[in-house]
């Protein structure tokens, strides 16, 4: 079932699951949220399930999915910044794959992460991607901070809020990965600062 091991904002995963279900995928998705609840794996599970061949999405056993957990999917890209920024050259490099076609399933993924540090020529130069992009192509923007988008930019994707991690589900996750118990309220503060990354809840 998708998004079953991804602990916390369970709105998003219905509502999401409801995008695939019916295939009514947009283009272009704006996930914001705070750094470490959990954007970055929401978006690979989500392009995962996007790419999937068979009718229960992510099957986990079809040609795309193998690939995918392969990290050798040549229909899903992940573009991470450069330093501190993600520069015009790295955005020109990427429109030009998204150009060409699916190559394992009918659909292309591409994610770019931190892309609140894109700079603003690398924001104009993918306007024009998401302006008029080819039917198979979706491009998930992981942010913390919108307001350093372009309106533009902005406009043209649909945005999803995730939430920070409630301590119940942050004891959960604590469970999960290291068996904690009985966690006092001293410990979900030192988690919320510090533990989200060591506990791979990631973007």
């Amino acid at each position: 079932m998708i998004f079953k091991n991804i602990v916390g904002n369970e709105k998003n995963k219905e509502l999401l699951k409801q995008i695939i279900y019916t295939n009514n995928i947009a283009h272009s998705y704006m996930f914001v949220g705070k750094e470490s609840v959990g954007k970055f794996l929401f978006a690979k599970e989500f392009a995962k399930s996007i790419l999937c061949l068979e009718k229960e999405k992510p099957c986990n056993k079809c040609k795309s999915c193998i690939e995918f957990d392969a990290y050798n999917n040549p229909d899903f890209s992940i573009l991470n910044a450069e330093g501190n920024s993600i520069k015009i050259d790295q955005i020109r490099e990427l429109t030009k794959k998204v150009y060409e076609k699916p190559v394992v399933s009918n659909k292309k993924v591409y994610i770019i992460n931190d892309s609140d540090c894109m700079t603003k020529e690398a924001q104009n130069s993918l306007l024009k991607t998401l302006e008029e992009p080819p039917e198979y192509v979706t491009i998930i923007l992981i942010a913390s901070n919108d307001n350093l988008f372009l309106p533009t930019i902005k406009s043209r994707c649909t945005k999803i809020i995730f939430n920070k991690l409630t301590n119940s589900e942050l004891a959960e996750v604590l469970k999960k990965e290291y068996e904690y118990v009985d966690i006092d309220d001293i410990t979900f503060k030192i988690a919320d600062r510090k533990c989200k990354k060591s506990i791979k809840i990631k973007g």
